[in-house]
């Protein structure tokens, strides 16, 4: 698996030697923040992606300064195959759970990376393997979203991989050694913060830009001072406990 924290495509190898021809890293941004969304980024790459090797310098993008991250954001876009983000709202986090938040802005990122490559004439749910950061599989279980009513015209391209056979490799620290899931890293944690510099225009109290969400000491004082604002997770703490005093 080479140095861990430096990415490679062993693992993108062993799945394309098996047939796969469309291989996705899977991440995520954010799940940890008070306020703002969730966001997913998926990017896909094949043996007959535009370049051979590793085309960008990408690591586990919490290890990578804010210049490094959108330094590697436009290439990640340009080199994959086909590329995807997907956010998830503050208020689906209260109605769902952060964890099903998360499936739910994964199933977003990959329909968007998807559309893509139908575009292009090309059927990625026939041939799609995934490896996804973490211990738990995400993407089996963003499929939940496609039987959810509010949600079912969402997701036409993602709802063809319903039925289908498909490989989901989970990667424990799979950003630090995965170049698939680390690229899908940037893009969801540079996408992220550009949401969270757009709120911290509309919400300036709380100094978004600052921490991102994130709960830091400031943060909580700004919150506790003004109450939360619409982007607040009503559903984390110390969110909730602010209720009683700023219903």
């Amino acid at each position: 698996m080479g140095k861990v924290g430096i990415p490679n495509l062993e693992e993108e190898a062993l799945l394309w030697k098996d047939g796969s021809a469309f291989v996705f890293g899977v991440d995520e941004a954010g799940r940890g923040c008070l306020a703002g969304p969730v966001c997913a980024g998926v990017s896909a790459w094949a043996p007959f992606s535009p370049v051979f090797g590793l085309p960008v310098a990408v690591r586990d993008s919490k290890v990578m300064t804010e210049p490094q991250r959108e330094g590697a954001f436009a290439p990640v876009q340009q080199y994959s195959l086909a590329w995807g983000v997907g956010f998830a709202s503050a208020q689906e986090i209260d109605r769902w759970n952060i964890l099903r938040a998360t499936h739910l802005a994964i199933a977003r990122a990959l329909e968007a990376a998807f559309a893509k490559l139908a575009a292009l004439g090309l059927s990625p749910w026939q041939q799609a393997s995934f490896l996804t950061d973490g211990s738990h599989s995400m993407v089996k279980q963003c499929l939940f979203f496609l039987s959810v009513g509010d949600y079912q015209g969402e997701f036409p391209c993602l709802q063809r991989l319903r039925g289908q056979r498909f490989v989901e490799r989970c990667v424990v620290k799979g950003d630090s050694k995965v170049f698939s899931i680390a690229c899908g890293s940037v893009l969801a944690k540079v996408s992220r913060d550009r949401y969270m510099l757009e709120l911290d225009r509309q919400y300036p109290t709380y100094e978004f830009a600052a921490h991102k969400g994130y709960s830091t000491a400031k943060h909580v004082e700004n919150l506790r001072k003004a109450g939360p604002c619409l982007e607040h997770r009503r559903s984390f703490s110390p969110v909730s406990e602010t209720l009683l005093l700023f219903p």
